[in-house]
């Protein structure tokens, strides 16, 4: 975990470096999906200014990393864009499952850098997994921006769960994104089948 002071400590600092990056790639709001056309510049160069400036900070060691930087081993995933109100890919389901399960970390933290503002945001997603869709298809964890954003409380430590709970809550949403995944198909095969009946 990270501390509420280090948590602090990180915002602080990437508030003080974003705008120079900002200026640095060109950051221009009025082109077409902006935080689209940037995020791989800014997070790029927000990943080597922050390891430049503390050597708390340290790249993945993985080939295919679920991070794009460490604080203290902790894993941070950076998400830039603009006028954020969508719904983030945030990391395999399956993955977060897994290392959490297996206490390969105790946390997995978003850095979301909103260019409109700017606005910053650091949490743990354990934390928030009310806030959160899945889908079984992609496997694909993703983050309700919109719904997040109005519940989102910095360094709030009343949200946390038990390792129990957390695990229970993150199956019970896996389990539900698979019986609507099986539905789904099921309803999809139907069709194609009833529309090929006439040409049989």
């Amino acid at each position: 975990m990270i501390t509420n002071k280090d948590k602090k400590y990180i915002v602080d600092l990437v508030k003080k470096i974003t705008p120079d990056i900002l200026k640095q790639i060109g950051f221009d709001s009025t082109i077409k999906e902006p935080g689209h056309s940037f995020h791989g510049q800014f997070e790029h160069e927000l990943v080597k200014r922050l390891i430049e400036a503390d050597s708390n900070f340290s790249e993945p060691t993985e080939t295919r990393s679920s991070d794009d930087i460490k604080y203290k081993g902790n894993y941070i995933n950076i998400k830039f864009g603009f006028d954020k109100s969508g719904n983030p890919n945030i990391c395999s389901m399956k993955r977060l499952f897994n290392y959490f399960l297996k206490d390969i970390i105790d946390s997995y933290y978003i850095l979301s850098i909103d260019a409109n503002g700017p606005e910053y945001h650091l949490f743990n997603v354990y934390d928030y997994l009310d806030y959160t869709n899945f889908n079984y298809g992609t496997g694909q964890l993703m983050l309700k921006e919109s719904d997040f954003k109005e519940v989102y409380i910095f360094n709030d430590d009343t949200v946390k769960l038990t390792k129990a709970e957390t695990i229970v809550k993150m199956a019970d949403i896996m389990d539900e994104a698979y019986h609507r995944h099986l539905a789904k198909k099921d309803k999809d095969h139907k069709l194609i089948m009833e529309s090929s009946n006439a040409y049989r």
